[in-house]
């Protein structure tokens, strides 16, 4: 007897198949149409039709299949929360194809554009721990929150790539434009840019200062890989920063993405 193959129902047209390796092969890959074809072998002539009962079926079958289905969705889940850990995300798990569809969108604050206009250059500094060696730690002077107060300032304004002020501004040029009018002078530079020029006054999250630079990574089609930042926002504190993410947000207050967080660092010249 020959053997049909239909690419649209595997099992659909295949004789000499058992129902106990159909029903196995549906429990396996938690695949609606395979199911449907278990089913309809268990009971020939009643349909199987998705978001209906399988007709002729055994409840002890139903509630193995119902199960079988809670069991891959939660291992899949673990293996996206994995992959995230693997690529430095705690939130990774939320960009990744195989993780829960419970873990919704990309929060605010996250995988915006950047203005990438300079080289960022170097090796990621990554999110790291405690401080590091050229943290200042004097108390804060009045270029802090003229710091914060000008970015501020700027809330409304349109985000626009490349765009450094006095009225438009992407992620970077934000900071770049009130870094210099509180007095700090030099070049324009990316989010990883920033990120790698400060590395060594790098701080983590437990020791985040309203002023710090906040750094953040998120999959993207720019060839930035994990451990350097795509994005970059100035921390206010208690949880919020200020940044600019995309055109349909703008320049805004929100509250920090911390699962796509990657490091934080302090601005000596603020601190001079």
């Amino acid at each position: 007897m020959e053997h049909f193959f239909n690419p649209a129902n595997p099992i659909a047209g295949m004789t000499g198949i058992s129902t106990t390796t159909t029903t196995t092969t549906a429990l396996f890959l938690g695949d609606p149409s395979l199911l449907g074809a278990a089913a309809g072998r268990l009971n020939p002539g009643m349909p199987c039709m998705p978001g209906m009962p399988m007709g002729g079926v055994d409840p002890a079958l139903m509630g193995m299949i119902q199960q079988q289905q809670q069991m891959t969705n939660m291992l899949l889940y673990m293996i996206g929360m994995l992959l995230g850990l693997m690529t430095g995300q705690q939130g990774g798990a939320a960009n990744n194809p195989l993780a829960s569809p419970l873990g919704g969108g990309t929060p605010p604050g996250g995988a915006a554009g950047d203005g990438d206009l300079a080289a960022g250059g170097g090796t990621g500094a990554g999110g790291g721990g405690g401080l590091g060696p050229d943290v200042p730690t004097n108390a804060p002077t009045e270029k802090v929150g003229r710091f914060i107060d000008i970015a501020k300032a700027q809330q409304g304004d349109p985000y626009v790539f490349g765009a450094t002020g006095p009225d438009k501004f992407d992620c970077s040029g934000l900071v770049y434009y009130a870094l210099k009018q509180a007095g700090v002078n030099q070049p324009r530079m990316t989010a990883d840019g920033y990120m790698q020029h400060y590395k060594n006054s790098r701080v983590d999250r437990a020791n985040l200062k309203p002023g710090d630079l906040i750094f953040f990574y998120s999959p993207n089609s720019r060839g930035i890989g994990p451990g350097h930042a795509t994005h970059v926002e100035i921390y206010l504190g208690n949880g919020m920063s200020m940044g600019t993410d995309n055109p349909s947000e703008g320049a805004r207050i929100e509250p920090v993405n911390w699962g796509t967080f990657i490091g934080g660092a302090r601005v000596p010249e603020l601190y001079r």
